[in-house]
């Protein structure tokens, strides 16, 4: 997550913003394996720059462009600040590589998923234990792993982090948890980022079972708005 940032991190500096980031679209490289490559630009868009080449502020972007369970919610109802739906994708693709699950099928109020965080939101609940809560379980993450994914997925583009934030925060900067020999991944498991099993009983390890399985999606793009 942390080369995979700090390659967002480097595209918003230039005024790139790749409107597609998903787990299909982050490779391994088989030369260094704390090194990812962000691929795929085919629905990138290139903000205007100054003189100076700063990204000029407060553009609006009005297609629908992404790919379902990755796309921020306002990217389908309005127009709207480009650099914050990278945000959301990041959080998503976080949040799906700790639990092991989607945690929407879109971000829609058509998704009775999506609705009930929007409105746990609007209480001050975080977006994990949200989550978590529709199945009966407690967040099995780490305090700081929950504050960085629950200001990732802000339904409110306005109270988002910006990737600026994302790459600041405690969990980010914190030093990688002890390595994790092979014999651990026998099945799947939680983990925040101390590394600390939290395969208890009332979780096993396994995400819930009507809970909406990772798979492959294709990217589409919509007319404006």
């Amino acid at each position: 997550m942390t080369a995979l940032i700090g390659a967002v991190r480097g595209c918003h500096s230039r005024g790139v913003v790749h409107r597609d980031i998903k787990l299909e679209n982050v490779m391994l490289c088989a030369e260094d394996a704390n090194a990812v490559r962000l691929i795929d630009f085919g629905l990138a868009v290139q903000l205007k720059l100054d003189e100076d080449g700063a990204v000029v502020p407060d553009q609006v972007l009005t297609d629908s462009a992404g790919t379902q369970a990755y796309r921020a919610p306002e990217v389908t109802t309005a127009g709207y600040e480009p650099t914050k739906v990278d945000v959301w994708a990041l959080g998503i693709v976080l949040f799906s590589l700790v639990a092991g699950f989607f945690p929407i099928q879109e971000a829609r109020v058509e998704d009775w998923r999506f609705k009930r965080i929007a409105q746990e939101q609007l209480k001050g609940v975080s977006a994990c234990d949200a989550i978590f809560r529709m199945y009966k379980r407690q967040c099995p993450f780490s305090a700081p792993l929950r504050d960085l994914i629950d200001g990732m997925v802000r339904v409110d583009p306005s109270k988002r982090l910006s990737i600026s934030e994302v790459s600041e925060h405690a969990w980010v900067r914190a030093p990688p948890g002890p390595y994790i020999s092979d014999e651990s991944f026998e099945k799947p498991r939680y983990r925040s980022i101390s590394a600390i099993d939290a395969d208890v009983d009332s979780y096993h390890g396994v995400p819930p079972e009507d809970a909406i399985k990772i798979c492959r999606q294709k990217a589409n793009r919509g007319h404006g708005l």
